[in-house]
């Protein structure tokens, strides 16, 4: 199974289809706190997240965290709009005296804030752009999976009423 986690509804149920049409199984979450809990009771192989859920806090760290001693690849996403085109960038300071305009667009931060997660993070990609490296990737991981012996959908068993 394949978790994806964000706030644009559009991309990940966009996203969710071209990966349920390549036969995988997807589980959409819009929290670093629903994505734990499906992660808990689907143990998936990939969890797709938004680059702000993974470094925004406490739950985005436990989720990270937790996803990556579970075995889930992980692969953090930003939206295309999310970084600025290169030509609405003000140059850098050209020499003494000159400063950065201030309203020029600021350019989108792919520093991981906790470099212990960063180093763990499989790719980022800038999606919708680059879907299909997302599906090559989820195959290849698919694919690995089965090589290993990991079960297509390990979904633990529901507690039952005593």
């Amino acid at each position: 199974m394949i978790l994806l986690a964000g706030r644009d509804s559009a991309l990940l149920e966009g996203l969710a289809q071209a990966l349920a049409h390549t036969g995988h199984r997807v589980a959409v979450a819009h929290s670093a706190d629903e994505a734990a809990e499906l992660r808990e009771k689907h143990l998936p192989i990939l969890a797709v997240v938004e680059r702000g859920l993974v470094y925004g806090g406490d739950a985005a760290l436990s989720f990270a965290r937790g996803a990556i001693a579970a075995g889930t690849a992980l692969v953090t996403f930003h939206g295309a709009s999310d970084v600025p085109d290169p030509g609405d960038l003000a140059p850098a300071a050209a020499g003494p005296g000159i400063a950065q305009s201030d309203s020029a667009p600021a350019m989108a931060d792919s520093r991981p804030a906790d470099p212990g997660i960063g180093r763990h993070v499989l790719a980022d990609l800038i999606l919708p752009l680059e879907r299909n490296r997302l599906a090559a990737l989820a195959e290849h991981l698919a694919s690995r999976a089965r090589t290993v012996g990991r079960a297509r959908d390990v979904t633990p068993p529901e507690p039952t009423a005593s």
